[in-house]
């Protein structure tokens, strides 16, 4: 690791309050720095190793670790082998040693002054997490999705859940361990947490399932929009998978709390990692049962859900503004992301008893304009819905 972090090609994808650097006035673009451009003080300093008289135990708990805990969030994401593949169809390539320049995700933790003047220096910018992410390229958009969970659950994680001493890095930011492992205080044991396998240690991803509801014929789409969301914007519902769920559960749990909705036959469609704070968002597609009446009063997440015809649908995607969003509509989606449990007590509206068509004709502020893009799987489920590739109902 320490090899990799001061080799000239390494580049150093940097996060400031989950933030990335980008390129100034280009969105799309990520502003990789060097070594030598971020300078010593910033990085902090390399990955340590145990010290020489340790046991064999105790040197796990020191492997590419970051000592003292107080350093800066660094994570090793990995090297670029495209332009020299390691796979199993050569017997020549060295598995072990990939070639390409390697990738790591760096925490702005402080020093504003020192950070603004390297802005300043590299025409860089902080750029908003969720527009920066939807501009970027498949490549840079996984670096980037990737070093943002990262570096998201190693700033959060900063003391042990189990006896709250502070928690320090290691396996280059892949594990996080209770300092009391390799600071014990005298006459007591190390915590327990530094023993067997738990989620203490390890990055966590919280799977979130997202679902496009069907009506029998399949010509319709169950979508709903939360009060905070940006005018005119409409998604497929969504929620946390509980413990103990299949997806197949929690499709019909969420939709029916959400919407009143029973739904029956289930399927998954596809998935999505979302780094915002770190989710697996998992797809499906579900029908729902004839003859019911849409409720909102079960949970009160919702301002509204409506069944909305394909026709409306494909008319709104295919316009150019039916799935623009700017920055600040982006922000407000943040917003609502970081306060999601307080909303869910705020009061709804109920459903509005005009046809779809008629909401936007008429009054487009409380009618459909906008539904997610396609970098988002609920944009993805939509299109795949509206373009009729796969006749969903007579799988479901």
């Amino acid at each position: 690791m320490n090899r990799h972090l001061h080799d000239p090609e390494t580049r150093f994808l940097i996060f400031k309050d989950g933030r990335p650097l980008m390129k100034k006035d280009d969105s799309g673009r990520i502003l990789y720095l060097t070594k030598d451009q971020l300078g010593v003080e910033r990085l902090g300093q390399e990955f340590g190793v145990a010290p020489s008289d340790a046991s064999s135990d105790s040197k796990k708990l020191y492997e590419t670790s970051r000592l003292p805990h107080t350093q800066p969030a660094l994570v090793f994401l990995g090297v670029d082998d495209r332009g020299s593949p390691t796979t199993n169809s050569s017997s020549k390539v060295d598995h072990l040693n990939p070639q390409g320049p390697a990738y790591f995700a760096l925490d702005a933790h402080s020093h504003s002054e020192e950070w603004d003047s390297l802005l300043q220096k590299q025409n860089g910018e902080w750029g908003d997490a969720r527009s920066s992410g939807n501009s970027m390229s498949d490549w840079d958009a996984g670096v980037y999705a990737q070093g943002r969970a990262l570096v998201d659950w190693n700033v959060r994680n900063k003391f042990c859940p189990a006896c709250g001493s502070p928690t320090y890095s290691l396996w280059a930011g892949w594990k996080r361990n209770c300092t009391s492992s390799v600071q014990p205080a005298e006459g007591k044991e190390p915590c327990f947490s530094t023993k067997g396998l738990h989620n203490f240690a390890y990055p966590r991803t919280d799977p979130v399932i997202i679902m496009g509801i069907l009506d029998s014929t399949g010509e319709k789409m169950l979508l709903g929009r939360q009060k905070s969301w940006p005018k005119g914007m409409y998604s497929c519902l969504a929620g946390f998978i509980e413990p103990g769920e299949t997806f197949e559960d929690a499709t019909r749990r969420e939709v029916l709390e959400e919407a009143g909705i029973e739904v029956g036959p289930v399927r998954y469609s596809s998935s999505q990692p979302w780094p915002f704070p770190s989710n697996l968002m998992v797809g499906t597609f579900g029908r729902a049962k004839d003859g019911q009446t849409i409720r909102l009063d079960l949970d009160n997440e919702l301002e509204d859900a409506q069944w909305f015809p394909k026709s409306l649908i494909q008319r709104i995607i295919s316009s150019p503004t039916g799935s623009t969003f700017s920055q600040k509509d982006y922000k407000q989606l943040e917003q609502k992301s970081q306060t999601h449990h307080d909303q869910e007590t705020s009061a709804a509206l109920a459903p509005s008893e005009k046809k779809p068509d008629e909401l936007v004709a008429k009054d487009v502020e409380l009618g459909i304009s906008r539904v997610p893009p396609r970098t988002a799987i609920a944009g993805t489920l939509i299109r795949q819905w509206c373009d009729g590739g796969l006749d969903l109902v007579s799988k479901l």
